[in-house]
């Protein structure tokens, strides 16, 4: 059982690094290249074979899946192969060599190394306590998977049991992602929920990582993976089994994307498109991810329309919502044919809406559990018997902000568009959390307490990545005026050919 687990999760590796290869301009070499390719087509592997298993599934294919994945797999394969044979037919791109490790990253490499260690031995530790998760793993995410593999054929009748508290209204990625690796086991396995949790757990971590040790540099990423692993409450929802993190992981890796949109030879719309997937397994993994497709869709279209003119930001927003098609035809199909209604807009009335948007004391109440909550959610839970209280720690936007105003701020040039597109995306989230509450109509105080920590985490890794982004080195002041990377950091790369880059053929 588990060679087949292995072999399911292999499939999606296969499916998603086979596509980040072909749709990123740059063909990947260097150790630290291959490990993004394969943390980033990884996460979106598993998304994407989701996807395929609920076509299967609403096909009453469920049994043959792991034959459309290996048609898939072969499809991307020669497709791989083609663009391999053609990159060749030039001669082999010429990559900037690897730096060796300095005494102060050999030091921070040391650091992380412990705070791994520490993060592994609390996963393992809340795995023995809670093997099934906490309240909404073993409540919905992980019974909805249960629900699902033992109906067989009849599984469209668990969204019309009945069942509201367990809310079936909610996307299946995670839930089906489990099913399909039972199926291909032949058989449930309590601990494979548990799999998934720490996979993408580790998934975040690692893109963290990767993904600004190409853009920005390695001390950055270093730095990154230890501010997110000294977050106690990431390391706590990711034991939790929650569809959080994997929710987290789609958000950042959008974000990735938009940044390697911005260094791509010739506006090449490969990233473009992986960002649009990236932003429609976010749909499909929880319902606020519908808010950030129309969200990331948005700026992806204001940004382009102020840069490049409307027929611009036409084309880019077609290649982005091209990418998120796959997985937004089953979230509409979901939502309009399976999905009972949702808790929060059942019962909505004009009248009520209006008295809610009037009540400014709502306002007052919201403004203030967002600033509580914004310095403390990196600390864990909050316990709704105690309340909502100011707990700041060790690691949260604070101390983001103390080293910052030590080192001071360089963004690239070419990262300057991405950045202010993926920092809109990034603010406009919380607004809409925001006026989600205002209309909710669960009691406003359990609700803020239950659910706006765990938003602020699912938005928490895409901020320290775009902070990393904006920041300094260590050491290395802004100038005044300044808008290019360090000199330092210029100087120690090799001089790239005429009308190419780093991320070109």
């Amino acid at each position: 059982m588990t060679f087949l687990l292995g072999a399911s999760l292999l499939i999606s590796l296969a499916i998603g690094g086979m596509l980040v290869s072909l749709l990123v301009s740059h063909r990947m070499r260097s150790a630290g290249e291959i490990a993004f390719l394969l943390i980033a087509g990884g996460g979106l592997g598993l998304g994407v074979s989701s996807c395929v298993y609920f076509v299967c599934l609403a096909a009453g294919m469920a049994g043959y899946a792991w034959v459309i994945d290996l048609i898939l797999c072969l499809i991307l394969g020669v497709l791989c192969f083609a663009r391999f044979r053609k990159g060749t037919r030039g001669g082999p791109p010429p990559l900037p060599k690897t730096q060796p490790f300095t005494g102060f990253q050999i030091l921070l490499a040391s650091i992380l190394s412990l705070e791994i260690i520490a993060s592994l031995v609390s996963f393992f530790v809340a795995f023995l306590k809670e093997p099934h998760g906490r309240w909404d793993a073993w409540l919905i995410w992980n019974m909805h998977a249960r629900f699902l593999f033992r109906s067989s054929e009849e599984w469209r009748a668990v969204f019309a049991s009945g069942l509201d508290w367990s809310h079936w209204d909610y996307p299946l990625l995670l839930p089906l992602a489990i099913v399909r690796s039972w199926g291909y086991m032949g058989g449930e396995s309590g601990n494979i929920p548990a799999v998934f949790a720490f996979v993408f757990t580790v998934l975040v971590v690692g893109l963290l990582l990767s993904s600004l040790s190409l853009l920005r540099g390695r001390t950055e990423g270093i730095l990154a993976a230890m501010v997110l692993l000294g977050t106690p409450f990431f390391i706590m929802m990711g034991a939790s089994q929650f569809a959080d993190v994997p929710f987290a992981f789609f958000i950042l890796i959008t974000i990735v994307m938009l940044f390697l949109q911005s260094r791509s030879p010739e506006n090449h719309a490969g990233p473009t498109i992986l960002a649009g997937l990236a932003a429609g397994l976010c749909a499909w993994t929880k319902n606020e991810g519908l808010l950030f497709l129309l969200v990331a869709t948005a700026g992806m279209a204001g940004s382009a329309a102020y840069a490049g003119g409307w027929k611009h930001s036409f084309k880019r927003t077609a290649w982005f919502l091209a990418g998120a098609l796959p997985a937004l035809l089953p979230v509409l199909y979901f939502k309009l044919r399976l999905s009972p209604v949702n808790d929060l807009v059942a019962g909505f009335s004009l009248a009520a809406a209006s008295a809610k948007l009037l009540d400014w004391g709502r306002y007052a109440e919201i403004a203030k559990a967002f600033f509580i909550t914004g310095i403390s959610f990196t600390q864990g839970l909050i316990d709704v018997r105690v309340g909502m209280k100011l707990n700041p720690g060790a690691v949260n936007i604070l101390l983001l902000a103390v080293y910052l105003m030590l080192t001071g701020i360089r963004i690239g040039e070419k990262d300057r568009a991405a950045f202010f597109q993926a920092a809109a995306v990034l603010l406009l989230m919380p607004v809409g959390y925001f006026f989600v509450y205002v209309m909710t109509p669960l009691d406003l105080y359990y609700h803020l307490a239950t659910s706006l920590n765990r938003l602020f985490l699912q938005l928490w890794p895409g901020a320290v990545f775009l902070f990393f982004m904006a920041a300094a080195a260590p050491g290395q002041a802004s100038l005044p005026g300044d808008k290019t990377e360090t000199v330092k950091s210029l100087q120690s790369r090799p001089k790239p050919a005429k009308g190419k880059n780093r991320y070109g053929r």
